[in-house]
């Protein structure tokens, strides 16, 4: 599949199931001195997790423009240094609004990986924060993924925030094995790009103050982010997001102009 019809493919899956498809926000966020720039796809829905704003529908998804150049997700060291991050990026996102919770994300997130996309299935890990039973059981009774392949990490690798403050819950990560010899078990979240995160799913419960205070939100939502650009590599084969359609067209002409050619590293 080509990087476009990645993209129509994953907001159709959503269409049909009731989300309503939202343009991408600007990457200056509005109204938001808690951030220089939009570095998730939830941003644009801060006002709906906290309960002071809400939208004409309750399920949405859209592919997201982020920059991630400041403050808690900050990816300017990785960059050149790895194969899978950017400063600049798309984040797929789908989001429920106090509608459906971990139970729908977990099984649309599997079916989309592997029955549409048909991912193999030995290849996907999913990690569980430390202290979620409900999120762990349901990807072993919900899913036939390997039981083995979920896994559970602290608050550094499964408890997600936008920022020092604001809307945050635990998550559960969903990572592809890209080793020869389906080796990678040991390499989830170890920053290494043969083992890379390629969807979070996000279950908004809380809100953190400036004093690091947890206070329960008055419904609890669902947020995810794909890494457009990974999911890309992952099925077009691959080893870089830099040698997908994504980028390979720019690349291409600036070899073109610069008359040299372009050698992957």
């Amino acid at each position: 599949m080509t990087s476009t019809e990645i993209r129509n493919s994953f907001l159709k899956y959503f269409e049909e199931r009731g989300h309503k498809i939202v343009p991408s926000a600007s990457v200056i966020p509005y109204d938001d001195p808690t951030l220089l720039f939009t570095n998730a796809g939830m941003n644009q829905f801060k006002d709906v997790f906290l309960g002071t704003g809400k939208r004409e529908y309750n399920r949405a998804a859209d592919s997201q423009k982020c920059i991630r150049v400041s403050g808690k997700h900050n990816d300017l060291e990785e960059v050149g240094r790895d194969t899978y991050h950017h400063t600049f990026f798309e984040m797929l996102g789908n989001w429920s609004f106090g509608d459906y919770y971990k139970k729908e994300a977990i099984e649309w997130a599997w079916e989309l990986l592997t029955k549409v996309w048909g991912l193999d299935k030995k290849r996907l890990y999913a990690t569980v924060y430390e202290s979620d039973d409900e999120a762990e059981e349901l990807w072993k009774k919900m899913t036939d993924i390997e039981p083995s392949h979920v896994l559970r990490f602290g608050k550094k690798d499964n408890f997600w925030e936008m920022g020092e403050t604001g809307p945050c819950g635990p998550c559960s990560e969903i990572h592809v094995d890209l080793t020869d010899d389906f080796s990678g078990s040991k390499l989830v979240n170890a920053g290494d790009p043969r083992v890379m995160e390629i969807w979070n799913l996000v279950f908004i419960q809380y809100n953190r103050d400036d004093q690091g205070t947890l206070t329960p939100l008055p419904a609890k939502h669902v947020d995810t982010g794909m890494g457009f650009e990974r999911i890309c590599a992952v099925m077009q084969g691959k080893k870089s997001n830099y040698d997908t359609d994504v980028f390979m067209p720019i690349i291409n002409r600036i070899s073109e102009i610069a008359g040299q050619p372009y050698k992957a590293q």
